[in-house]
Parts: C-alpha cells; sequence; structure tokens
C-alpha cells in the first residue's frame, strides 16, 4: 500500500499597527519665544483659585499647537523641535489620555473654524448668544480641557448666580448664601401656589444686618407659574472702586407674605449684573464643558477595528479564513485579492460573520491589510518635542494640524 503524505497547513502569524501621518508634509520645526501682546492670549482661573495665560504655541513656519504640560518651560531663544509621539513623553504616557486629546484637537480651533465651533455649540445647546465665540476665547477653553487630561487641572466652572448653601426658615424666609459677592440683576421665582404671593429681597454682608433691596417687591398673580423681576443697577452694590467692577453682597433673602404653613415659593434663580456667570468667561466655560463631554463621550463610542486571526493557515493557495467584529472597508497590498469562502473577490466592506480569505500573488509570503472604518477610530496625537540638544526640558507641544490615521494588519505566512 503506497500511503501518500499531506503537506501541513502553514500557519499564519499577524501583527497591528496603527500608523498616524500629517495631512500633509512638516516642514522643519522651530520655536521662538511668544509675543507678549499677541491679541490671542487670554487668562483663565482653576478650580483651586490659581491663574494663567493661554494663547497658541506658534512653530515656524505657521504650524499652531497646545501645551502638553502645565509646568514645561517655554524657550527664551529659538529652539528646534522634531515630531514626536505621545508614548515618546514619560508623563504623558503615564496618564495614557491620547484619545481625549486627540478628539478635542480635532473638533476644536484651529482645526474647526471659529463659525463652525460656534455653530456646534449652539446645536449643543450652549447659550453662547449670537456672537461666535472669539479667538482667543476658543485657544484658552482648548489649552484648559488638554491640561485637564495630561495635568489634572480643573477649570473653574462654578456658576456665580447659583448660590452655595439655600436655607427655608425661620417663618416665611428663604436665605442664600453665594461663594462670591455678586450683584444681582434679578431673580425668578415658581410659585406652589394658586394665590397671590408678595415676594420682597433683602441683602446682608454678614446674615446678621439686612437690609431691603430697593424695587424688588414683586405680587404674583393667581396661578402657578414663573415670575420675574429685574433689579436696577446699583441696588445690590456693596462697594466699588475706580476702574473696577463693583462688589455686591455675599447674603441675601426672599421674604414672601402673607405667610403659609405650607411653602408657597418653589424653584428660585438669579441672574447678575456687571458680570459674567463664571470667574471664567461664559463663553470659555461652555466649549471647555463641551469639549470635555465630547471627549469622554467620543472614547466610549470608539471602536478599534480588528481583525480575528485565531484559525487562519495557509493552505491550497489560500489563506485564512479571516473575520471581522465590525464592517470593515479593507485595502490589501502587493497585488494579492480578498476574496469570499467561494473563491469570489470581496469588492464591498467585509461585513461581521462572513468568513474571508488572501489569495496571495505568487512567490509572496506576507500582505498587509489597510482598514478603514465608517465609525471613528482613536486618533493619535502628533507631539512636538525640543530636540535632543535642549539644553532643558522645554514643553512638549501638541500639533494642532489634520492627521491621517489607518491600521494596518501585517499577515505573514512561510
Amino acid at each position: 500500500m503506497t500511503l501518500l503524505s499531506m503537506p501541513a497547513p502553514t500557519q499564519v502569524t499577524t501583527g497591528r499597527r496603527l500608523v498616524v501621518r500629517p495631512a500633509r508634509e512638516l516642514p522643519q520645526m522651530t520655536r521662538y519665544r511668544g509675543g507678549t501682546y499677541s491679541h490671542t492670549v487670554d487668562r483663565i482661573v482653576f478650580a483651586d483659585g490659581s491663574t494663567a495665560r493661554t494663547d497658541l504655541i506658534r512653530l515656524n513656519p505657521n504650524l499652531d499647537a497646545y501645551s502638553l504640560d502645565f509646568t514645561g518651560i517655554a524657550p527664551r531663544l529659538p529652539s528646534r523641535y522634531q515630531l514626536g509621539t505621545w508614548s515618546a513623553l514619560p508623563h504623558l504616557r503615564a496618564r495614557g489620555r491620547e484619545a481625549q486629546i486627540g478628539w478635542i484637537l480635532r473638533h476644536s480651533f484651529p482645526i474647526i473654524s471659529i463659525a463652525e465651533l460656534s455653530r456646534q455649540l449652539r446645536a449643543a445647546g450652549y447659550p453662547l448668544g449670537a456672537a461666535n465665540i472669539a479667538d482667543h476665547e476658543a485657544i484658552a477653553a482648548t489649552q484648559a480641557a488638554i491640561w485637564y487630561f495630561t495635568n489634572g487641572l480643573a477649570l473653574d466652572t462654578q456658576p456665580l448666580n447659583v448660590p452655595v448653601t439655600v436655607r427655608r426658615g425661620p417663618g416665611p424666609v428663604i436665605t442664600y448664601e453665594f461663594d462670591d459677592e455678586p450683584q444681582l440683576g434679578g431673580y425668578s421665582v415658581w410659585t406652589t401656589t394658586d394665590a397671590p404671593v408678595n415676594l420682597r429681597l433683602q441683602k446682608s454682608a454678614n446674615g446678621v444686618d439686612w437690609h431691603d433691596v430697593s424695587g424688588s417687591q414683586m405680587t404674583t398673580g393667581p396661578a402657578r407659574a414663573r415670575y420675574q423681576r429685574g433689579l436696577g443697577v446699583g441696588s445690590t452694590v456693596s462697594s466699588s472702586s475706580h476702574g473696577r467692577r463693583g462688589r455686591g453682597f455675599r447674603f441675601y433673602r426672599l421674604i414672601t407674605t402673607p405667610p403659609a404653613d405650607a411653602p408657597n415659593v418653589g424653584h428660585v434663580s438669579f441672574w447678575l449684573t456687571g458680570t459674567t456667570h463664571y470667574r471664567n468667561a461664559d463663553r470659555v466655560v461652555h466649549l471647555y464643558n463641551y469639549l470635555l463631554a465630547g471627549a469622554i463621550a467620543a472614547l466610549r463610542e470608539t471602536v478599534e477595528p480588528q481583525l480575528i486571526t485565531r484559525h487562519a493557515v495557509a493552505e491550497d493557495g489560500l489563506v485564512g479564513p479571516f473575520y471581522v467584529r465590525t464592517p470593515l472597508a479593507l485595502n490589501v497590498t502587493d497585488g494579492h485579492e480578498l476574496v469570499d469562502a467561494d473563491g469570489v473577490a470581496i469588492e464591498v466592506p467585509v461585513q461581521p460573520g462572513h468568513d474571508f480569505y488572501i489569495r496571495p500573488a505568487e512567490g509572496c509570503s506576507r500582505t498587509t491589510l489597510i482598514a478603514a472604518t465608517p465609525r471613528p477610530i482613536a486618533g493619535r496625537v502628533l507631539t512636538g518635542v525640543a530636540a535632543d540638544n535642549a539644553p532643558q526640558r522645554f514643553t512638549p507641544v501638541a500639533l494642532a494640524v489634520p492627521t491621517d490615521v489607518a491600521i494596518h494588519f501585517d499577515i505573514d505566512w512561510d
């Protein structure tokens, strides 16, 4: 009897690479000392009370970037920067927030124009108003959002018009304590009774001595509804000085008459005059919140395409089977061909649950599948780092330039 020996299937090995390139070729980068009076300089306040100035970091020629380290040092003399990666920076590699920073860069200024960024903020429900956000405000919010992830610094977003403490009683009195000394521009009240209610505001610097706020009296109508009252300019000023905005009071209280056994006032809100509603500019806070929310949500929604290869072998002129868990448009290199289980060429995106194979070109034992996906891929950040001969640790930067991101699956068989 003659025994025929059948060649054993050849095992397949695979590797995965995320390839990130600038959308255009970058020239040699040089950083100069920033201008003192740039029109895009802004000042932000952090939650711990500390402050910082913000501006784009401009690399010559004509490249915009953001700081990736709040504690970094700016060069005083022209310094060469070279293209780098997130993983090359120890303080960033340990925090693992590259995907969030990548999302922020792709969805903010200057990659997104001011007009489009303002449109997206309004569409998301932020009260931006009729005017667009300014360049310096967009830069300040974007830099603050980046420092939140790279250095753990939180912007102060506490609303100044929202009391930190509300106390009901004794009797028909509701006392409000604020974190600062705001001037009130008015107040609104939701009533919980159909009977008319008389209201008036009082003010106090210490919570003990109270004085009526002139023009604050209001009588609600005979229906449960929202009522509001504007206050005269200066009616809640406690002190003022030349060149500085006036200060208001730390304590206010609302008195209702006639008193009732059950509360006749529900939610009460205030608006301010003579200041923004935050310690930072309102539009800076709105964009900062938008960017943080978007970066966190995008990380949950991002899918990293995977090529499943556990059963793949090279046998009978085919390499496979492979399959995917999300739809992928795959391009194969070096004259190879993608085919289905019947040997028919695949010309549409590969769908989950359908095996496919590679029909290799003659004499080849490796190829690369380049994947594109309709869902977002977690981007990588192109960084700029000081050249190795820099005399000290200059601030690493994130380049605010469009990038091309692709996933390469390297497949070998022998």
